[in-house]
Parts: structure tokens; sequence; C-alpha cells
């Protein structure tokens, strides 16, 4: 009974909680920074958004007036004739008076500008999930390294402690194999966790566009707030949404496109002039104006016209069942969400209840098994039990983060 005692003073049971990753290290905002300026995807959708920009400054510009200089000069000579040199240069200016296809144009451009506006954020909204998920597999991973490296130590306690009591004739030899063989299963997935640490770090290198071997560590998530009772009450958010944005926006590209179909059928006029200088003396002393009016009009197309209206109204039902479909995806993923973000939320109080119950009965069994009052057998199951809370916690602050991420993106957020 004396060794028992001195045991029970020495090796005093002491069960960590699940610790949380206070440390200091790339915070969220600084990656996402690093992350929209860095990565391939958000570059490209970026680089979409500059492409439509000048497109549509270059449809408005075709509603203006267009001033443009020219300039010429000629020399001929030969055996039979006389050298001879003439100048000339001058000014031209056009502009459209009735072109129903400009504006129209327009209209497409500044609805593709739109459009890749809205696939830039939504480009954007996936790779921000894709970074909140990745935090929070690597805080999790990092505090599972620390939680393994303190039950490593309880499992070496718990190996001296069998050992003792087995050269005392207190235990059996299949406990202390028993507690040996656990113990080296500890080591074993420590290196698991090692390694997968590891790996979690070179993928969040990747994404932000970084060297593989680049410290990755970082600091902990801000807690997620509490969700709300009534998925209802997210019905406007959702409303902007950049898939459907986009899908509203290619709505209406195709209605450009049937306008601009539809002005083939119609006449279109311009005005021009032009003023030029020429002569063979320079400067020039002969001048020269010319303006008026032009005008256009299809009679036969050989059906060209008509085919390309149909096709664009088709075009245009397309978007119309696209829009309708998006929308309903939407609405569908964001409650999908909702509903998983509020299970996230409700289990993390389950995982500390367990932890606490697990805790409780850690340190009593512990105490009863050191006195001779618990079998190793009650003792074992219940040291697993409170191994599995502790890892069961970490498990769900991970899932409500990336269920936070998730319902977040469902928003387009």
């Amino acid at each position: 009974m004396q060794a028992i005692r001195i045991l029970s003073a020495i090796l005093l049971i002491s069960v960590p909680a699940a610790l949380s990753a206070g440390e200091t290290g790339l915070s969220f905002e600084e990656a996402s920074k690093t992350l929209l300026s860095g990565n391939p995807r958000a570059a490209a959708a970026a680089s979409a958004v500059d492409s439509a920009r000048s497109r549509l400054t270059f449809y408005r510009g075709g509603l203006f007036p267009q001033f443009s200089a020219s300039a010429n000069y000629n020399r001929v000579g030969g055996d039979f004739v006389f050298d001879d040199e003439s100048y000339s240069y001058g000014l031209t200016a056009s502009q459209p008076l009735f072109s129903p296809a400009l504006p129209a144009a327009v209209r497409s451009a500044a609805a593709s500008y739109r459009k890749a506006e809205a696939d830039y954020d939504l480009v954007k909204s996936s790779l921000l999930f894709e970074l909140k998920t990745a935090f929070a597999d690597l805080i999790k991973a990092r505090e599972a390294l620390k939680l393994s490296e303190e039950t490593l130590k309880r499992r070496a306690e718990n190996v001296e402690i069998i050992r003792i009591k087995y050269e005392a004739g207190r235990e059996n030899k299949a406990a202390l194999l028993e507690t040996q063989s656990v113990y080296k299963t500890s080591l074993w997935r420590h290196e698991n966790y090692k390694k997968e640490l590891r790996l979690l770090e070179r993928k969040l290198n990747r994404l932000l566009a970084r060297s593989p071997t680049e410290d990755a560590r970082v600091a902990a998530l801000p807690d997620p707030p509490a969700p709300s009772e009534n998925f209802d009450s997210f019905s406007k958010a959702l409303e902007l949404h950049p898939s459907l944005r986009s899908a509203r926006a290619a709505l209406e590209i195709t209605q450009a496109g049937i306008d601009r179909s539809k002005s083939g059928f119609l006449p279109e006029a311009a005005a021009s002039g032009r003023y030029t200088w020429s002569g063979s003396d320079w400067p020039d002393k002969t001048k020269n104006w010319s303006a008026g009016v032009s005008l256009s009009l299809p009679l036969f197309t050989s059906g060209k016209l008509s085919a390309d209206l149909a096709g664009a109204r088709a075009d245009k039902a397309r978007a119309e069942a696209s829009l309708k479909d998006a929308r309903d995806e939407v609405y569908l993923n964001a409650e999908d969400f909702f509903l998983s973000l509020r299970q996230a939320w409700a289990f993390i109080d389950v995982a500390k209840t367990s932890l606490d119950s697990a805790n409780a009965r850690a340190w009593l069994l512990r105490k009863q098994y050191l006195a001779g009052q618990a079998s190793y057998f009650e003792w074992r199951n219940v040291e697993e039990q409170l191994i599995g809370a502790e890892n069961q916690l970490l498990s769900a602050r991970r899932d409500l983060a990336a269920a936070h991420a998730a319902f977040v993106k469902s928003l387009g957020e």
C-alpha cells in the first residue's frame, strides 16, 4: 500500500483540455490578402474583369464622333516623264446618327462587365472558403499534435504504474503487455500527426502561392457567431449571390443579343466629313472638303437575319432556365449549410460536456485503481474514453469553423 500511495502522490492526473491555437502566426486577414494577390485563379478572374472593362470602354467609344488625320506623299519619275511630286493631308470625322446595333453592343459589354465582376466574387468566395478550411485543419492538426504529446506522457506513466504493480504481484502480465502495446501505438499515431501537419502546411503554402518550406504557422480563427434561428433572414443576401448576379448578367447579354439581331432589319445612318489640302508644293494651298450623310437598309439577306434572331431568342430562353436553376441551387445549398452550421454549433456543447464527464471519470478511476478499488480494464476503458472525448472536441471545433466557412460561402461572401 505504501508504494501505491507514493505513486498516487507522484502521478496525479493532469488531463489537458483541448488546446487553443493561441500561438502567434499568420492571421486570416493577412493570408486573405496574400491569397487574392498571388493565387492564379484570383489573378485570372481579376484579368477577366479588366478585359471586360476595356471592352465596355471600346464599345462606348463607338457612340461618339470619330476623328482621324491622314497624309500622303507621291513622287513620279522616269526616262520620258518629268519628275513630279505631290502632297496631300487632311482630317476626317464621322458620327453615327442611327445605329441600333451600337447601343445593343454597349449593353452587352456592360452586362459582360457585371458578369466578370460576379465571377470574380464567386472565385474570391471559393478561395476564402478553401483558406478558412485550411486554417481550421491546420489549427486542429497542431492541437492534435500537442494533445498527442500529452497522451504519450500519460501512456508512459501508465506503463510505469502497471510495471510496478506487476513486479509487486498486484497486476497480471497481460495488462502490462497491453499497456506497452497501447503506448507504442500512441508513438505511431504521434508520427502520423506530424505527417498530417506537414502535409497541411504544404497545402496552405501552395494555396497562397508560397514556397513549400515557408513557415505555415497560423493564428487562431475568431469564434463564429451563434447562427440565426430563421433562415429566411438571409433571403436578401442570397439575391446578391455572385452566381445569381452572373446568371442575371448572362440573361442581359442574351437580351442585348436579341436587340442586336433586330437591328439588322433596321436602317443605319451616319454623317461624315473630310477636309484636305493637296498639291505639288509644300505647304499645299489647294483645299478640298466634303460632308454628307449615308443611309443603308438591308433588302435581302437569304434568311441570315431571321436565323440570327431565332438563335438569339433561343439563347435567351436558355439563360432564363439557367437563372431559375441557379436560384434554386443557391437557396437549397444555403439552407443545407445553414442547418449543418446549427448542428455543428449544437454539437460543441455535447463535446464539451462529454469531455468534462470523461475527465471526471478518468480522475476518479485513476485514484480508485491506484488504491486497488478498480480493475485495470475499468481504468483502461475510462482512459480510452477520455482520449476519445479530447479528440472529439478538437474535431467539433474544426467542424464548426468549416461549417461556418461553408455557410458564408453559400451566401456568396
